[in-house]
């Protein structure tokens, strides 16, 4: 067990060497001193703590360069479908045209 990384995961919040003091004389680690507003953790809280934090790992925020990567991949899918449209939105207006064209051809005769 991971001592740190028990209190860590019950106190998220808890700021070291402030809110507790942890120390280690050889043997095994210890809780010395414990500033936060709550009952002494005995050692088969802190075990049962550590072992939950191994089955739910804390949040890690994604990569910038994954999200940068992705966000890229959305702007490249978004540009081809305006470009799509654009040519689509063009070959629509040829068709207007040419209609107009016709109808002025014949109305001229």
């Amino acid at each position: 067990m991971i001592l740190f990384d028990a209190i860590m995961y019950k106190y998220p919040e808890a700021v070291p060497l402030k809110d507790f003091i942890l120390r280690n004389d050889g043997n095994e680690s210890y809780i010395e001193k414990w500033n936060i507003n709550a009952p002494i953790p005995t050692k088969e809280q802190l075990q049962a703590w550590w072992e939950e934090s191994q089955k739910n790992p804390p949040y890690e925020p994604p990569d910038q360069v994954e999200l940068l990567a992705q966000e890229l991949s959305r702007e490249k899918l978004a540009r081809k479908q305006l470009e799509e449209l654009n040519s689509m939105l063009g070959n629509e207006l040829s068709d207007v045209k040419l209609t107009l064209l016709s109808l002025k051809g014949d109305n001229a005769s």
